[in-house]
């Protein structure tokens, strides 16, 4: 047999790398009997662009002991891996600063960078990334930029931006890429379209439990309870296992449609196939006790849990918790102080029970405890996309360039609503203000500011206008968007915390239970 020479082991590095196949290529080099430095430029360039940014950096020490001077190619790839974990640690601003340094950035430098902002939720970075990306000759994105980018406009919610990456993928070929086909479903169901969404599903060649996944869940957060179910029965028919995010999607459809045994069913079929209940799905069964009323049902389900209790479902239990219920409501919120005393939203969503209950002596003490802790409040707006820009607002905002036709368009709009029955709900603002305070309050809130300058720009426009809210919607504004949709004559499609209200004459997808 012919012994192999250092070129025929480097081809095998290769072929793994190629791969991904980061642990076979570290087994072939440590049993190799002599290296040079394009056998230590694969690997590091394989850990770094996997995502093993420790190793990477290990096997540069290594290649410099060694004997190997690193080449420019093997600097790169370093600091991609440095990047990385810096991205990964949260630190985006030292990994901007070392991509920003780079003189020679590769595919993988590009993908690292826009991927840490995806994960840090800053989506418009990797936009305006992505963008600055295309204008290298030298560069092309692959496969991994693309499905990072398509995350980024779902989080954004930005259709224009998604619609324009999906271009890009058919013009590059990779339409038929399992990885990016997913991300598109994802993208188009948290945009509210699930009908392209389901077109892209359809022609897949290949699909994985992620794709399918991806349209159960999209039609259980717009409210298409049916189409969630069924998909889930093809699903099994074409001996796709169930995982828990699949569960997760089928519970929520049908809490969302609050059918009771239906959730129960689904619930016991967990255990039925095999797996156990997670967390999140004892979650989805707390809400559904507290919506139909059995508040002490979900706190005995809490203590039965195989589980010790986590944020979440104290978090899920404190929510449900009608403001005559305040002795759960006050269990949950103690057990939320503990696991996380910085937490403003528990100190809050407590006030605002009392103060429903009219017992301001204990608002006040909530609020001087969030405060003697430090808790943080994190704030509450709402984004509309207008023209291909994305334009955020806040409660009574008076930031925007043109915030006097804003507030003038609104202020047109709740006066022609009023006239066809809805009334400000002033019974929602839980602080003790004199009604003048209060209806201002009401009337300004971002999300009803975001349609109004939608109506600016497009007054005439018959396509959906897209609101996304990152809280959930209050119930003022609710109501505010049903009228409003009789009124413009276009449907409004709004995403909250929670999950998409589909707006048309006089109706919402959700059926009022949100």
């Amino acid at each position: 047999m012919t012994k192999r020479d250092v070129y025929s082991w480097n081809d095998l590095l290769s072929a793994y790398a190629k791969m991904g196949m980061v642990e076979n290529l570290h087994v072939v080099f440590d049993q190799m009997p002599y290296c040079d430095s394009v056998s230590y430029n694969t690997l590091i360039a394989c850990f770094a662009s996997n995502g093993h940014s420790g190793k990477a950096l290990k096997a540069l020490v290594r290649m410099q002991e060694d004997g190997f001077q690193p080449t420019q190619y093997s600097h790169v790839n370093a600091l991609n891996a440095m990047t990385d974990m810096y991205a990964k640690c949260g630190d985006i601003d030292r990994a901007w600063f070392l991509f920003d340094g780079m003189i020679d950035k590769n595919v993988v430098s590009w993908n690292l960078m826009i991927s840490g902002y995806v994960k840090m939720g800053n989506p418009n970075e990797c936009i305006h990334l992505f963008n600055e990306m295309q204008l290298s000759e030298m560069l092309k994105p692959d496969s991994y930029t693309i499905s990072s980018m398509v995350s980024s406009c779902a989080k954004l919610a930005s259709l224009y931006h998604g619609q324009v990456v999906h271009g890009k993928v058919v013009v590059m070929g990779i339409d038929n890429s399992m990885l990016v086909s997913s991300a598109l479903v994802d993208m188009y169901c948290k945009c509210g379209v699930t009908l392209d969404a389901r077109v892209i599903f359809e022609t897949m060649p290949i699909r994985n439990v992620i794709t399918w996944n991806a349209l159960i869940l999209g039609y259980a957060q717009n409210g298409q309870v049916l189409e969630a179910l069924t998909l889930y029965e093809r699903m099994q028919q074409q001996n796709f296992k169930p995982d828990n995010i699949t569960f997760v999607g089928v519970l929520s459809a049908c809490i969302n449609a609050d059918m009771v045994k239906e959730v129960q069913k689904y619930f016991d079929s967990i255990s039925e196939q095999g797996s156990a209940p997670t967390l999140d799905h004892y979650a989805c069964m707390i809400t559904l006790l507290g919506r139909s009323g059995s508040v002490d049902k979900a706190v005995d389900l809490i203590q039965g849990m195989p589980h010790e209790p986590n944020y979440r479902i104290w978090s899920t239990l404190l929510s449900v918790c009608a403001k005559g219920d305040l002795k759960n409501a006050e269990l949950a919120a103690s057990r939320l102080f503990e696991l996380d005393p910085r937490n403003a939203g528990p100190y809050i969503m407590l006030s605002n029970l009392y103060a429903a209950c009219g017992r301001w002596k204990d608002v006040a003490v909530v609020r001087f405890l969030m405060k003697e802790k430090n808790a943080k409040k994190f704030a509450a707006y709402s984004w509309v996309e207008v023209g291909n820009k994305v334009h955020r607002f806040v409660s009574e905002d008076h930031y925007h360039p043109e915030v006097g036709k804003i507030y003038g368009e609104l202020n047109r709009l709740i006066s022609i609503l009023q006239q066809i029955g809805y009334n400000l709900d002033t019974n929602i603002v839980l602080h003790n203000a004199g009604e003048e305070e209060k209806f201002r309050s009401i009337s300004y809130h971002s999300k009803k500011l975001a349609l109004a300058f939608a109506l600016i720009r497009k007054p005439n426009g018959v396509a959906p206008i897209r609101i996304i809210k990152n809280i959930r919607v209050c119930d003022d504004c609710h109501v505010f968007m049903k009228f409003a949709s009789i009124t413009i004559s276009r449907p409004i499609i709004m995403r909250d915390s929670n999950r998409f209200h589909h707006f048309f004459g006089a109706k919402c997808s959700c059926n009022d239970n949100w």
